[in-house]
């Protein structure tokens, strides 16, 4: 698998491919972004745009924000949902987060299944919240 970073020139190129991903995951849960905001934050370089290849084809996305001492991953989304390739993407972005001098690496998602998946991937709750 390729990971391959996409810069501001080329992120208009990349969009028909991305935004799909990206409504396919507002779908399925009640994010409080829309995909303008993506497209914007990724425009003015307040997120990185980062697609996966395998042989030439395209199979999918992960969005970064880094923020303060954390390295967020805002949205992911890969073509064949497998196993091998979400470890394989989340272990890139570990290295990256490591190589930048980030110490931790962060997600959020109202998804309940992710509570389960999250913690099998070194990931723990920090954070509870409720709507007042």
């Amino acid at each position: 698998m390729e990971y391959r970073f996409i810069p501001q020139q080329d992120l208009r190129k990349w969009w028909g491919s991305i935004r799909p991903g990206l409504e396919k995951i507002k779908g399925r849960s009640p994010e409080n972004w829309i995909v303008e905001d993506v497209y914007t934050d990724c425009f003015n370089q307040k997120a990185m745009l980062w697609v996966l290849i395998e042989n030439n084809r395209y199979e999918g996305f992960f969005i970064l924000q880094p923020i303060e001492q954390e390295l967020h991953i805002w949205a992911a989304y890969s073509v064949g949902n497998d196993e091998k390739t979400v470890k394989d993407a989340l272990q890139f972005i570990k290295n990256m987060a490591r190589e930048a001098g980030n110490k931790y690496l962060t997600f959020s998602s109202h998804r309940p299944g992710w509570d389960r998946r999250a913690k099998s991937y070194g990931f723990r709750p920090r954070k509870w919240m409720s709507e007042v």
